[in-house]
């Protein structure tokens, strides 16, 4: 009895050792010059909280070293030194050593290990330069009338740095697109609309290709603090958009749907996303739209059969074929495009589905102003079924019912809505279980 369990004994050590020898490490090293000797903390993320994860003793020169292990999630770490003075880092399972100065910590920073956070810094320079330019030329635009030759300059200045930035970033994430500090990259991208607009459809632009930038079903995002303040940035443009109470609750609802429609191929980024809406929404005493969100469910047929990954799939099948009854839906239509004979947006409607009436509203404010403007937009429903035009522009198709289930049938999913992109000729080019969806991958 005694020599089993000292066999067993024996063997766990064994066991313990093969995993401490399996089990790697790393290090963060580095020397912020003009820090003295003073604390360092290294924090993590998740979601909107900050944890808490090391710390260290600086050298007179400003340099420590800290080690962690692979259990640690790779995301977005923060060094907080000097009181309030901070700096992001990038951990991906691999070493990082930099060096920069308090007095410049940004602009002075060089990485001598980790090609992700070069990566990052790089784009970081290359935005607060360009940034900064376009603020001074946007105040500088506000000073010349319209018609004055200057005003023309600094707009075609503005919109040629704007093309700058994304041209520089394009390159710098060419090949490195699964770097996690390309998420960060991606997730600090934003639209950036003609300067001579007015401000109300700059605003509208913004908010009809936010989401068309990231990846919201992306689990890894929830290890940055980027994520819930994009979040807060996509609900600022709704308060800019809708000033007004009854208008800013309509706008909230929408943002709310959008959002939660866009992660609908992980049930996590759905849970986090709609938590984290519930108690904001909660906290400006919008308590009918948390209490409608609380009851929202991933499991619920319409949302699946719409946003996750099996009707995904579905959809993918269904490139390349042609729309039933295509001239008959045509001539639904009396839209007018710029000169092109361009295709049709179609929104296959199914009334009751909340998923629904939250698509059409999207197509109706954002149309114009995305990269499916020059489509012509209508929505298809079965005859004799009862659905409210969401706006005055809403072009309702009612064909037959013998019509609308040859559409269906090839569609599937008939709980669920769908955005189903035609070109001239009735081919499908894309299709899509939400506007987000439909913009994430389009040209912006």
């Amino acid at each position: 009895m005694r020599a089993r369990l000292f066999s067993l004994l024996t063997l766990l050590m064994l066991l313990q050792a093969g995993y401490t020898a399996a089990a790697r490490e790393f290090t963060i090293s580095g020397c912020i010059g003009g820090t003295g000797n003073s604390g360092i903390y290294l924090y993590r993320f998740y979601g909107d909280l900050e944890i808490k994860t090391d710390s260290a003793k600086t050298t007179p020169e400003g340099c420590f070293t800290f080690h962690l292990n692979d259990s640690l999630p790779p995301g977005q770490y923060r060094l907080i030194f000097n009181g309030n003075r901070f700096l992001d880092l990038v951990f991906n399972h691999g070493d990082i050593s930099f060096s920069t100065t308090l007095d410049h910590l940004i602009d002075s920073i060089r990485f001598t290990v980790s090609e992700e956070n070069d990566l990052y810094y790089k784009y970081l320079k290359f935005r607060s330069k360009s940034r900064y330019r376009i603020r001074q030329l946007h105040k500088q635009l506000k000073s010349f009338p319209e018609d004055n030759p200057q005003y023309r300059n600094t707009r075609q200045e503005i919109m040629s740095l704007v093309k700058q930035e994304n041209d520089f970033t394009q390159r710098l994430l060419n090949g490195r697109e699964n770097y996690f500090a390309a998420r960060l990259v991606q997730i600090d991208r934003e639209p950036q609309p003609d300067p001579a607009w007015s401000q109300e459809l700059r605003n509208r632009y913004v908010f009809s290709r936010f989401l068309g930038y990231l990846d919201y079903s992306d689990t890894l995002l929830l290890y940055t603090n980027a994520f819930s303040a994009e979040i807060i940035s996509y609900l600022s443009v709704v308060t800019a958009l809708w000033p007004q109470p009854d208008s800013t609750a309509y706008g909230f609802r929408l943002a709310a749907f959008n959002l939660l429609s866009a992660s609908g191929n992980s049930e996590k980024m759905f849970g986090f996303i709609k938590s984290y809406l519930i108690r904001g929404f909660t906290r400006l005493g919008y308590i009918r739209l948390a209490e409608e969100l609380d009851n929202t469910s991933y499991r619920d047929n319409c949302f699946t059969g719409a946003l996750t990954t099996d009707a995904s799939l579905h959809r993918e099948m269904l490139t390349g074929k042609k729309i039933p009854a295509f001239s008959k839906l045509k001539g639904c239509t009396n839209q007018q495009t710029d000169g092109n004979d361009a295709g049709l947006l179609i929104i296959l409607s199914a009334p009751g589905c909340i998923w629904d009436e939250n698509m059409r509203h999207n197509v109706m404010q954002s149309l114009i102003l995305s990269p499916y403007g020059k489509y012509r937009a209508l929505t298809l429903t079965a005859e004799g079924t009862d659905i409210i035009p969401v706006n005055d522009k809403e072009n309702i198709c009612i064909r037959g019912k013998k019509e609308y289930a040859k559409i269906r049938r090839i569609a599937g999913h008939p709980r669920a809505p769908l955005l189903i992109v035609t070109d001239s000729g009735g081919t499908i080019e894309k299709t899509a279980g939400s506007w987000a969806a439909l913009l994430n991958g389009s040209e912006l």
